[in-house]
């Protein structure tokens, strides 16, 4: 497969959700993303605080359990606003430079993304610096179409066929998330923590999934995330969001890595959005060469 196709494909497939693979996977040390080093990496002591919690610490050793109960509850009560907080529009475009790292490749290019919220994504790859165009590929809540032009063939499939082109399922919404730079899933909380003087910690699940996701309590930004499949045997993704800014009157992160260990794989995509537009009018062309195979 060419290398265009397997980076594009953990940009759609990052989702990942197979339950045969391996947890364990190789690192790369260059941008490899850890939890320790997310928690170790908040060091700004300036905070505006949501809740003070030396409020909730209980005065009595006696009751150090109960009330640490208490906080933990009133935690999750008062970051539920936090994680129900999302971004309100109608449609995106951007234009990212990606750097792929794989088994012994990597790989230079650049994407353009186009959202119509809930109905369309739109995704062209080029290299080169634009010079090639690599493939292009049409989304919706039931279909999938990819031209790859550099092997003049096209794949349609249903959406909830598309694994068996790409290297796992593909869920609409949580590919809109991943570009947008969202919480990949919804879910329940399940746990809150205060890791230190500028950030939170939840855990979030699904019945397919588990996250754990990091936020800044100055802004409420989120900081990083973590998913995994609920077999303890599944692979996981890790992100990491950085170079918050704002754009159209909604702030988004710009500088994204993203990590997935996938048995014995380890893969990471280093992405720089260069801009990032919001509900302005959009079109998706996509059409289909006469000559091209359809598979």
């Amino acid at each position: 497969m060419n290398k265009y196709y397997v980076a594009c494909f953990l940009v759609i497939s990052i989702v990942i959700s197979s339950c045969t693979l391996h947890r364990k996977a190789h690192k790369k040390k260059d941008r490899t993303i850890s939890t320790d080093s997310i928690i170790n990496k908040q060091t700004n002591d300036t905070l505006t605080e949501i809740i003070d919690t030396k409020k909730l610490i209980p005065n009595h050793n006696d009751s150090i359990i109960n009330n640490n109960s208490l906080l933990d509850n009133h935690l999750i009560d008062t970051l539920t606003y936090v994680w129900n907080k999302r971004m309100i529009y109608n449609t995106f475009s951007s234009k990212a430079k990606i750097h792929f790292e794989g088994r012994d490749e990597s790989q230079e290019f650049t994407a353009n993304f186009r959202i119509r919220k809930d109905s369309v994504i739109w995704i062209t790859i080029t290299a080169m610096g634009g010079m090639v165009q690599a493939a292009r590929i049409l989304v919706t809540n039931d279909s999938f179409i990819m031209v790859n032009y550099l092997q003049k063939e096209v794949t349609k499939l249903p959406l909830s066929q598309a694994a068996k082109v790409l290297p796992s399922k593909v869920d609409f919404f949580s590919l809109q998330n991943l570009i947008i730079g969202e919480p990949l899933r919804n879910g329940k909380i399940t746990d809150a923590k205060v890791l230190n003087a500028t950030s939170w910690i939840i855990k979030v699940e699904d019945t397919s999934y588990i996250q754990n996701i990091t936020y800044n309590r100055i802004d409420s930004t989120m900081l990083n995330g973590e998913m995994n499949t609920r077999n303890p045997l599944g692979p996981k993704a890790i992100m990491q969001y950085e170079t918050y800014e704002i754009s159209d009157q909604r702030k988004i992160s710009k500088s994204r890595v993203m990590n997935i260990q996938n048995g014995v794989d380890s893969m990471s995509l280093d992405v720089k959005f260069l801009n990032a537009n919001f509900d302005l009018p959009l079109e998706f062309p996509f059409s289909i060469p006469a000559s091209y195979k359809i598979k």
